[in-house]
């Protein structure tokens, strides 16, 4: 199970369906830390965990990283499009070596961070 990092509770990856799904994964938690230290201000979780019914409501993918607790949807006061800058450079500098994949989804301003498979692209930006 995991553990409560300098930043961020176990609680704040819990689904939001009020299922109390909670999976997460420590490197999830680990990467959102490293990231919060080098953003120097608060980031939010918006989406952690999510159990499959909460996943298909919101219109998560099937098999979606989220459901295995692989997954968060991060968002700042810094914006998404910084965030995502900040979370490309700490992984090209050796600093995620755990991090598989970013989405910076640009309308809705957050930023998704995985620990899934290793994919052909490492990130990609979204409408």
């Amino acid at each position: 199970m995991a553990q409560d990092t300098q930043n961020f509770k176990v609680s704040e990856f819990t689904c939001h369906c009020g299922c109390g799904t909670n999976i997460i994964d420590q490197r999830v938690m680990n990467i959102a830390q490293i990231i919060r230290k080098a953003v120097g201000v608060p980031v939010h979780v918006n989406s952690g965990c999510r159990c499959e019914k909460y996943n298909l409501a919101v219109g998560g993918t099937k098999g979606s990283y989220h459901t295995k607790g692989l997954a968060a949807d991060l968002s700042s006061s810094i914006g998404g499009g910084r965030l995502f800058s900040v979370i490309a450079d700490l992984k090209a500098r050796g600093k995620l070596p755990e991090l598989q994949y970013i989405i910076y989804y640009i309308k809705k301003d957050f930023v998704h961070i995985d620990c899934g498979k290793t994919r052909n692209i490492f990130f990609e930006v979204r409408p």
